[in-house]
């Protein structure tokens, strides 16, 4: 009778989780659309030319980037109310344009063409909440990004007349990310989201090649380093 006694003593002084805690999921899978603006810069002073022949001395400026979009989605884990991990990808794409210079003859290429990304991040968040359904969330993360130039057309700037086009590649960059947000609950298992991102994106790099007047040639590529981006977006999530 003590036992039983002992037993129902220690059952009842055990905390039960809250209801709102009760209904909280683990697990998170959701998608992410996103608008917004990129920043580059060149530090390219030998670009383009006619290899072997003729060395390039083509000097990149005016780096110029359209409005982006992106989308994608994301998975994770809460590992409590307050910290969660997840993994993300997300796929932007944009225009892109740049001068160049070159001094040994005097004349001016322009540059049009499309930049894309493929980015995959690992993010660490942090939740705060505001009210009972709607928290700020603090987020970092770090990863890869495969930037991709295509379509790049030249033009002589000062006739407009096409000049050729420039090879397309795919270069692997680092990239670091920052974001703040609000999260709201629709249900225990269904949120939306809206969320502000500043991300560094690594480079941009034509490939060594282009196609014109003087048929398939040979060329010092043309590089976009120190690319950045704003963000604004939106996301759909459901935990279970």
């Amino acid at each position: 009778m003590r036992f039983a006694t002992l037993a129902l003593t220690l059952a009842l002084s055990v905390p039960l989780p809250a209801a709102g805690m009760a209904a909280e999921k683990d697990f998170f899978v959701g998608l992410d659309i996103s608008g917004g603006l990129a920043f580059g810069s060149s530090s390219t002073t030998d670009g383009g030319g006619v290899l072997p022949y003729f060395n390039g001395d083509g000097v990149v400026g005016n780096v110029r980037f359209g409005e982006t979009i992106g989308i994608g989605g994301h998975a994770g884990y809460r590992f409590n109310p307050s910290w969660s991990a997840m993994v993300s990808y997300q796929h932007v794409s944009g225009s892109i344009g740049w001068d160049a210079t070159f001094p040994t003859y005097g004349g001016a290429s322009g540059f049009d063409g499309n930049a894309t990304s493929d980015v995959f991040v690992g993010h660490l968040a942090y939740q705060h909440p505001l009210t009972k359904a709607t928290t700020l969330t603090l987020k970092a993360g770090l990863g890869v990004g495969f930037n991709r130039l295509s379509g790049i057309v030249e033009t002589d700037k000062a006739t407009g007349y096409f000049v050729s086009d420039v090879g397309g590649k795919t270069r692997v960059s680092p990239v670091a990310q920052l974001g703040a947000g609000l999260q709201h609950k629709l249900s225990p298992n269904m949120t939306i989201g809206l969320d502000a991102l500043l991300a560094y994106a690594g480079g941009f790099e034509t490939a060594n090649t282009r196609s014109g007047n003087l048929g398939v040639t040979n060329i010092n590529p043309y590089k976009i380093d120190n690319v950045w981006r704003t963000n604004l977006g939106a996301s759909f999530r459901l935990a279970f």
